[in-house]
């Protein structure tokens, strides 16, 4: 896949805005695959000349309203957990905040997890920003005074990249079979809180 300028011109301020609820809205009852441009521009009430003067591609729309996701997702997260309770009241939340996140999209979420990255190079960057975000994340919020007093060091990169792969293969396959996300949330608390907990030696380079 490679990207295509957008054709030059005006466009209202809320275009780019509009048109990536609008994909999210569709992919949300067709799926990716199956939305085209035309069903894009129809629900955000726009123009195929807007879409094209805003993004060169579906993909390159696709790359932007993942990237407003993960952000929401992200901020969400920094405003949900509460650092004086205590560390597994703090990833209760945060998983019950992540699960709340992704029943309102879950389509959405599948697609960033299962179709993003065969869009190839293009998608790297968009997938590398998340998962150094998410991995921020985790070390902050696992660098307080609760965990301090659990004996729990602040997670490593690794560490949280075990745990955001953990959360994506449960989410993925709740959607893909049953499709009721909240039937993993207990599992994704418990496992998330193990994960976090593990006493182990992270190599260092040499």
């Amino acid at each position: 896949m490679s990207h295509s300028a957008p054709l030059p011109g005006s466009v209202p301020v809320d275009a780019h805005e509009r048109l990536i609820r609008a994909l999210a809205q569709s992919i949300e009852v067709k799926g990716y695959r199956k939305t085209a441009v035309t069903d894009v521009v129809s629900l955000a009430k726009a123009s195929r000349r807007t879409f094209y003067r805003v993004f060169g591609t579906k993909d390159d729309a696709l790359l932007a309203l993942m990237k407003d996701v993960n952000a929401s997702l992200i901020a969400d997260l920094r405003a949900a957990v509460d650092p004086r309770l205590s560390w597994k009241s703090q990833v209760d939340k945060a998983i019950r905040v992540y699960f709340a996140h992704v029943e309102r999209w879950p389509a959405v979420h599948l697609c960033s997890i299962r179709e993003l990255p065969y869009l190839g190079e293009i998608a790297e960057p968009v997938i590398r920003q998340s998962n150094d975000a998410f991995a921020s994340l985790i070390t902050t919020m696992t660098d307080n005074e609760q965990f301090r007093l659990a004996g729990i060091e602040p997670a490593t990169r690794l560490h949280a990249m075990m745990v955001q792969g953990a959360l994506n293969e449960l989410v993925a396959d709740i959607l893909q079979s049953s499709g009721r996300i909240a039937d993993g949330v207990d599992l994704a608390i418990a496992s998330t809180a193990a994960l976090l907990s593990l006493d182990v030696d992270t190599p260092q380079p040499t």
